[in-house]
């Protein structure tokens, strides 16, 4: 009987695996992407480190600012499942301009991107919430296997981009990443019967009047305007992270005016969601340094080839999905095992965990640069295990993080905060642009002079880790109060 039971536990719905693919898909676009932008913007558009890196900050800035505002729409009027197709097509529009030549092709895709990312990335999260009941002790797996879905479409990427930009030029690369979002999308379309109602209708249920064509007007417009705001926004990469902080200061304030509505007891468990927010902030500001400064430092001063194999700096993008591959499965097993016997930490718990391993990875990492270089080229081992380090404090933050919220937020909310979560992701890369810079190395430099440079701003990266380590760990205590609040009031 107990072997049925845990077999029960572990089994998911159907409808986690059609948006395992679909998000598994649409991640293989975005990480080819992601692999070639940094090294696009420094050699084929001859940008500096610096100009490089906060450009690239601006663009991640936005891609996670506009998630606030789709989920809300979703939650309000498209629901979950039109929001994904809406941003999927549009997705793959915008691959496909920036495979156009040209710079002004380049930014105006990114643009078109960045809204699309607004519609599609919060959706299919919240409706995998959806999926299960709120006690479901399957639903911190469910998030970790989803997640471990996303990191699969980030795993192949690494692997043949670099040889398809090598043989065919960059813009292949963008097609490649078209083609990936046009088989997420494929995916999604044919399948949504699998999710049954979740995230068919809006989370406000009582909606029973069908949308006005004047709202299709106005959305259509809205998208327009953002897109031309988001192209404007790349020409004053250095103001847009000034327009971050606004627009953070707002969200907030928007989120508490929602949260005071709350009764009181539901008002702790998202208040401290919030602070937990704020944590994920500097976790992703120092984990974001994946597709700069450590790009760069492994395009420059990293030893091109692992066990005889050759390793050029898109593939050490490889290493990040695959130990989250190798890890998650055993991870989703380990949580459900843990809470059979009480003992599965708390989400603020991990969370703690989560930002000191970051914390080791970047310190090993600092470490293995300034006293085993040999004439400014160092292992690529070291690289490999402080991504090992990096993954497991990503395991124990970012799916939890995701389930937090279906958690914590009452269901007419999720998709709003929900767009909270990613937006702090947005605050991270503004930070994370300046933490970059940290490590930027001017032109012409030797690779010993570069190598230097490049383990003073690891260490401290792996400093930064760890003051906010000890901050997370003190505040354990209170945030389990707040959030237990609705029990103790029943006790």
């Amino acid at each position: 009987m107990a072997k049925q039971n845990v077999a029960a536990v572990q089994k998911h719905p159907r409808g986690l695996y059609l948006l395992f693919f679909t998000e598994l898909w649409e991640r293989f676009g975005f990480y080819t992407l992601q692999t070639i932008i940094i090294l696009y913007m420094t050699k084929a558009l001859s940008m500096p480190d610096e100009q490089a890196n906060i450009l690239y900050a601006a663009f991640s800035s936005l891609l996670y600012l506009t998630p606030t505002l789709g989920g809300y729409i979703a939650d309000r009027y498209l629901g979950f499942q039109r929001a994904i197709i809406l941003g999927g097509i549009m997705l793959f529009i915008a691959y496909l301009v920036t495979a156009l030549p040209g710079k002004s092709s380049f930014f105006f895709g990114l643009s078109l991107l960045v809204v699309a990312n607004g519609f599609f990335k919060p959706n299919v999260s919240s409706i995998v919430g959806e999926l299960y009941h709120e006690n479901d002790p399957r639903r911190d797996g469910g998030f970790t296997l989803f997640y471990m879905g996303i990191n699969i479409g980030s795993l192949i990427p690494p692997i043949i981009a670099g040889a398809i930009v090598t043989n065919y030029g960059w813009h292949a690369g963008f097609l490649l990443a078209a083609v990936g979002m046009a088989i997420g999308q494929i995916i999604f379309m044919f399948g949504r019967k699998t999710l049954g109602s979740a995230g068919m209708l809006p989370s406000i249920v009582h909606r029973t009047t069908k949308l006005k064509t004047s709202f299709y007007v106005y959305l259509g417009i809205g998208i327009i305007v953002t897109i031309a705001l988001c192209n404007l926004a790349f020409a004053y990469p250095q103001e847009t992270d000034y327009i971050v902080e606004l627009t953070a200061v707002l969200i907030l304030a928007t989120t508490s005016y929602f949260i005071s509505k709350e009764p009181p007891a539901q008002r702790k468990k998202m208040i401290a969601c919030l602070v937990l927010i704020v944590i994920s902030i500097a976790f992703w500001s120092i984990y974001n340094q994946t597709f700069t400064s450590l790009m760069l430092f492994a395009d420059r001063n990293m030893e091109k080839s692992i066990l005889g194999i050759p390793l050029d700096a898109e593939a050490t993008q490889f290493f990040n999905p695959f130990f989250i591959i190798a890890l998650s499965p055993m991870l989703s097993r380990l949580w459900v095992k843990l809470d059979n016997h009480s003992l599965n930490p708390s989400i603020q718990m991990k969370f703690s965990l989560g930002v000191l391993f970051m914390c080791l990875g970047f310190l090993f990492l600092a470490f293995g640069a300034k006293f085993f270089g040999v004439n400014g080229v160092t292992s690529s081992w070291w690289l490999v295990l402080s991504y090992l380090l990096q993954t497991v404090g990503e395991l124990l933050l970012s799916p939890i993080g995701l389930a937090m919220i279906t958690v914590l937020c009452p269901k007419h909310l999720v998709g709003m905060m929900m767009g909270v979560w990613f937006f702090s992701q947005a605050a991270s890369f503004a930070i994370g642009g300046m933490l970059a810079n940290i490590a930027a190395v001017p032109d012409h430099m030797s690779t010993t002079a570069s190598l230097v440079i490049y383990s003073h701003a690891f260490t401290i990266y792996g400093c930064i880790s760890l003051v906010i380590a000890i901050i997370s760990f003190a505040l354990v205590p209170m945030l389990t109060r707040m959030i237990n609040a609705e029990k103790n009031i029943v006790m």
